[in-house]
């Protein structure tokens, strides 16, 4: 995907024509962009007397990344954006599903396990959250449907749909149920079952990368994944981070994060029938006239998994549960039909139509 100086757009954004709208994130006051660089300033703008505005961008997870960062007159966040950056590489070699040698790979090569083996902190919390939120999701997030994955992979470039066979030994590949998880120990009980982290494991680095940025002292900083974006609060001397989501443009002034996800480009048609790369753990095919699905969450680990799986049709969360800790602040669901819309809980900020012209920050879709 090619980055252009003036909007930075993911592959949903970039052929959304029927909607008439490019998925961008801009912050309130001024921006800038520039080309790929490794973990290097691209550009300082003073915007007071004590508030300037850097930018970095580095390349991971087959997408760019980038942080904006809001700091005092004569700090440096290169330094901690390096950092940040060197962060998202560390879970790249963790979550990968393209490395054959990345940890998951090699823990699903080795399997079955006839005893749970030790795993990394990362993976462990990327495998307990995929299961909560498997529950939390009636199942719609399904970390075991790597063989389904690489099958409807395999198709796209075909262009053709998978055989009633080729579905029915990939689905036997699958099960959430062969997961095994205790604490910092991690067995899959089936030699066939191949985990995806794709559809958290890009938020999961979001999430790092800024919390590595606050921890320097650099509280108001945005991250953004490819489209899976987590910010601390914004400076006062904005106007708050402004988002523009397919419903529209929306100020938010609090900390937060946001994935929006959707079919737009990734999808093939067969027989007039247009088939997402996005799949439904219950029938293992791609899901068929899928909406835009945008989630606000504490965290973009959740954002990302949620708006993939509430991609798949079924029912919302459960409302005033305690305990169901890490599930979304908000769901919306957009479709091609611009009357249909669908919401679940209170999108924050307030819609703001003016001031959507300019370069972008980034944008608010993720990709599974």
């Amino acid at each position: 995907m090619a980055y252009t100086e003036s909007h930075i757009q993911t592959s949903a954004a970039a052929s959304w024509d029927h909607w008439s709208m490019t998925l961008l994130l801009l912050l309130g006051l001024l921006s800038g962009c520039a080309g790929h660089q490794r973990a290097s300033q691209i550009k300082q703008v003073q915007d007071s007397d004590v508030l300037v505005r850097s930018e970095y961008r580095h390349s991971a997870m087959g997408t760019l990344f980038r942080i904006v960062v809001y700091s005092d007159k004569g700090g440096n966040p290169a330094i901690a954006a390096k950092e940040a950056f060197d962060r998202v590489d560390e879970i790249e070699v963790v979550a990968s599903d393209w490395n054959r040698e990345s940890e998951i790979r090699t823990l699903c090569q080795s399997a079955p396990h006839e005893q749970m083996v030790p795993v990394s902190a990362d993976l462990a919390n990327l495998l307990q959250k995929s299961v909560k939120i498997h529950q939390q999701t009636q199942g719609r997030f399904d970390i075991s449907m790597g063989a389904l994955t690489r099958l409807w992979r395999r198709c796209f470039l075909a262009k053709r749909l998978p055989t009633d066979s080729d579905l029915e030994q990939a689905r036997r590949q699958t099960g959430m149920q062969f997961i095994e998880l205790d604490g910092g120990y991690a067995g899959l009980s089936e030699v066939a079952i191949d985990i995806d982290l794709g559809g958290i494991a890009k938020g999961y680095a979001v999430d790092e990368a800024l919390k590595i940025m606050q921890a320097s002292g650099y509280r108001h900083s945005l991250v953004d994944g490819g489209g899976d974006m987590a910010f601390g609060p914004p400076a006062a001397a904005t106007t708050g981070w402004k988002i523009l989501l397919p419903s529209g443009p929306r100020r938010v002034t609090t900390a937060g994060a946001v994935a929006t996800s959707g079919d737009t480009q990734r999808n093939m048609e067969i027989d007039g029938e247009k088939y997402s790369h996005i799949l439904n753990p219950l029938t293992g095919m791609g899901i068929r006239n899928s909406a835009m699905v945008t989630v606000f969450a504490e965290d973009a680990a959740t954002a990302d998994a949620y708006a993939t799986a509430y991609s798949v049709p079924g029912h919302w969360p459960p409302d005033g549960i305690p305990g169901l800790g890490g599930s979304p602040v908000a769901i919306e669901c957009l479709y091609s039909q611009p009357e249909k819309k669908q919401r679940w809980g209170v999108m924050p900020g307030q819609i703001d139509l003016r001031g959507t012209t300019g370069t972008g920050e980034g944008d608010s879709r993720s990709v599974p």
